[in-house]
């Protein structure tokens, strides 16, 4: 019969942290494009609306 892990000697492997198992650079790019793009549509809007409606 093979050797079977206990539970705790898994759970504690996953629990180990490497710094190199976690990449995120596209989901950052992705939420600083989003932001970028809401901020210029946001401000564009600004723009538009303070064209149009004359406040004196």
């Amino acid at each position: 019969m093979a050797q079977e892990k206990k539970p705790v000697e898994v759970f504690q492997k996953e629990h180990e942290h490497d710094e190199d198992d976690h990449h995120t650079p596209g989901t950052v790019v992705l939420t600083l494009a989003l932001l970028v793009s809401f901020a210029v549509y946001y401000f564009a809007n600004w723009k538009a609306l303070a064209d149009v409606w004359h406040v004196r």
